[in-house]
């Protein structure tokens, strides 16, 4: 499994609003959201992809960790299935770059599946994902 890159891992400090710099005249107003709710409304400019940068680096620690498995798994196909929800976030975020960019138009219709299928594990086995 690959490593976490250092800006899915540092964005979460919260220590100034995501997406905006200093000189952004909204800037002040979003860290008084943040002081007041823990987050600001830049956050919900792209909520899908927020969420996914927030969940993608924490299952795959999830999956690094994990020393168990629902009663339905063993524990390789439950591994599997951290994949496929793995690969689905990391689809959502990452589609369009050029990680993906060469795909024939079948690779990418499979590769929308696959991220279909995830997200669905994602929905189905979310109140499993603990340890």
């Amino acid at each position: 499994m690959k490593k976490m890159s250092k800006k899915l891992t540092s964005k979460w400090s919260l220590k100034k609003p995501l997406y905006l710099e200093k000189t952004d005249k909204r800037y002040r107003r979003h860290i008084k959201q943040l002081k007041l709710n823990g987050f600001t409304d830049s956050e919900t400019w792209g909520l899908d992809s927020v969420i996914a940068e927030f969940i993608l680096p924490r299952l795959i620690r999830f999956k690094e960790l994990n020393i168990g498995f629902p009663d339905v798994f063993t524990f390789d196909s439950w591994n599997d299935v951290i994949d496929k929800m793995i690969f689905a976030f990391d689809w959502s975020l990452n589609c369009d770059d050029e990680k993906y960019d060469n795909l024939s138009k079948e690779e990418q219709e499979i590769n929308w599946k696959k991220y279909e299928e995830g997200m669905q594990l994602f929905a189905k086995y979310f109140r499993h994902l603990w340890w």
